[in-house]
């Protein structure tokens, strides 16, 4: 399958390059080509160097979209709608994946929702008829996703409206050993998925933790 990882070189845009890269074929996007390409170099050789054959390039994002069949939006909630437009021209029929979480630091962490109830509700609004809306991988730790020697034991929640796309993602999600795929229920659900974040975030502050993740027992 191909890959667009928009934000593929921020944090956990680089753990799901790392970790796909070695069974898809992966484009790691950014505003920025040579951003991208300096990336995707450095996860190229953090692959081979461990022994993993890699299919990974770098490239702008609309360049990265008009590539895939599944496209990851894994950048700032502030750039979200910025980005959705400079790629529209390129969408299809293809599914996206938002890990967008629109949060704030006010001594700690805090969500905050758009009007619309959550980001992939808005996500949802701004994009063309045909192209599928997910909602995963919000509550992944992606300092433990990044590091390719880690051996990972988390649930991955996935909200969407459309039952093929949402068995593509959890498929995607099987194909990282170690992450479980959950549906936790249709797109409006993700507020409650998309709010585990910070409160991840301040548990981790006030007691002292690192890279928490969830796993339902």
């Amino acid at each position: 399958m191909k890959i667009a990882i928009l934000g593929g070189t921020g944090s956990i845009g680089e753990g799901l390059a790392l970790r796909w890269a070695v069974k898809h074929e992966v484009f790691v996007g950014s505003r920025k080509l040579e951003k991208a390409q300096v990336s995707t170099d450095r996860y190229r050789k953090i692959l081979e160097e461990s022994g993993n054959t890699c299919t990974i390039t770098g490239c702008v994002n609309p360049d990265a979209v008009d590539q895939a069949d599944v496209i990851v939006l894994s950048v700032p909630y502030e750039h979200v709608s910025s980005t959705i437009e400079t790629i529209k021209p390129y969408l299809r029929d293809q599914i996206i994946i938002s890990i967008v979480v629109p949060m704030k630091k006010d001594g700690h962490f805090l969500y905050t929702p758009p009007d619309s109830g959550c980001a992939a509700t808005e996500i949802q609004s701004l994009l063309p008829e045909g192209v599928k809306l997910v909602s995963a991988f919000h509550n992944v730790s992606a300092k433990k996703l990044a590091d390719i020697k880690k051996k990972l034991d988390m649930d991955v929640f996935i909200c969407g409206d459309h039952e093929e796309a949402n068995n593509v993602v959890s498929d995607l999600v099987k194909d990282i050993p170690g992450l479980n795929p959950m549906m936790a229920g249709p797109l409006e659900v993700s507020c409650m998925v998309e709010s585990i974040t910070p409160l991840l975030v301040n548990l981790a502050i006030y007691n002292k933790k690192k890279h928490l993740g969830i796993r339902s027992v």
